[in-house]
């Protein structure tokens, strides 16, 4: 399987680091600016100049460059795999679905979040209606992105090429909403507001909504990029007819409470890291591109979240 990764910066080196770990597979060109050597190309101009044979275009760009890049990829023919945000708008997902369709190609998703256990363990209790019917949930990410992260000059918390926090560091979390249950959000609040970044980006540091499905449930969601110096936590409960459960942890990995009918009060979650993650979502994909039974993410996949945050992020709701 042949591998190029377009942005060599700090998440085009942790996909090449997961990358080499897997077997039958080459990475045969790295495009970046500051790249220089056999594989280096240093624009995806020259790249598609040259056009090398490649399985999968890995897109590790800047965010406001993602829809650019994979749309330029798929109509010069090649498979891409695209970072979060894949796009700010479902025009854009639309537009990225109509050319892969067009040029008989496939757009992956970097949702390797939907491969934990525990979105596995999540998604098992809903389909099973374990807990019965769901009253309501809270979901809770307090984290601390400051001027170490906001680099001035930088394209991150700018306002058209970074798009806010829910793209860029909450994605993965409202995803697990719309994966989970498999259904569509109304937005009922919302409220994005800065407090601490003010003066160094010039996107939101906290976003407080209730959220709504089709069948009634709320959600409501305080996440913030506020927090004093470090990271204090990501928490999700939830409150049903058979149970109560609370996952938390520094990596959203942990039961910390939990009491549901018929079920052991001692189970825990096997942890799986985001690197184990990655892997396996490599390892769909790569089934996928080989026509075999797979469960990759494909772009159509991930249109309710990009529904769900263009809602939120709109002036006019």
């Amino acid at each position: 399987m042949n591998i190029s990764i377009l942005g060599f910066g700090f998440m085009g080196k942790k996909h090449k680091a997961v990358l080499d770990q897997i077997s039958n597979v080459s990475i045969n060109a790295i495009i970046d600016s500051h790249q220089t050597g056999f594989l280096g190309f240093q624009s995806l101009d020259d790249f598609l100049q040259t056009k090398p044979n490649a399985d999968l275009v890995v897109i590790a760009t800047p965010n406001y460059l993602h829809f650019a890049h994979a749309k330029t990829l798929l109509e010069n023919g090649y498979n891409v795999l695209i970072e979060k945000p894949f796009a700010f708008n479902t025009d854009q997902a639309k537009t990225l679905q109509e050319i892969a369709y067009t040029n008989g190609k496939k757009a992956f998703l970097v949702m390797q979040n939907r491969f934990s256990s525990v979105t596995k363990f999540l998604h098992e209790l809903v389909t099973n209606e374990t807990l019965g019917k769901i009253y309501n949930i809270q979901f809770n990410a307090f984290w601390n992105r400051g001027e170490s992260y906001y680099v001035k000059d930088s394209w991150k918390g700018g306002k058209n090429t970074d798009g806010g926090i829910l793209y860029t560091q909450f994605s993965h979390l409202i995803d697990l909403l719309c994966h989970v249950f498999d259904d569509d959000f109304e937005v009922l609040f919302k409220d994005l507001s800065s407090y601490r970044n003010f003066t160094i980006s010039e996107i939101e540091d906290t976003v407080i909504l209730i959220l709504q499905n089709k069948s009634g449930i709320k959600v409501s969601v305080n996440f913030t990029t506020a927090v004093f110096e470090k990271n204090q936590e990501t928490s999700l409960n939830i409150i049903a007819e058979n149970g109560t459960l609370k996952i938390s942890g520094q990596y959203f990995n942990e039961i910390s409470f939990q009491h549901i009918k018929n079920r052991p009060e001692n189970f825990k979650i096997t942890s799986t890291s985001n690197e184990e993650n990655l892997t396996e979502m490599y390892l769909e994909i790569f089934k996928s591109i080989e026509n075999q039974k797979n469960q990759a993410i494909l772009l159509q996949d991930g249109v309710a979240l990009v529904k769900l945050l263009e809602n939120i992020y709109s002036p006019e709701n």
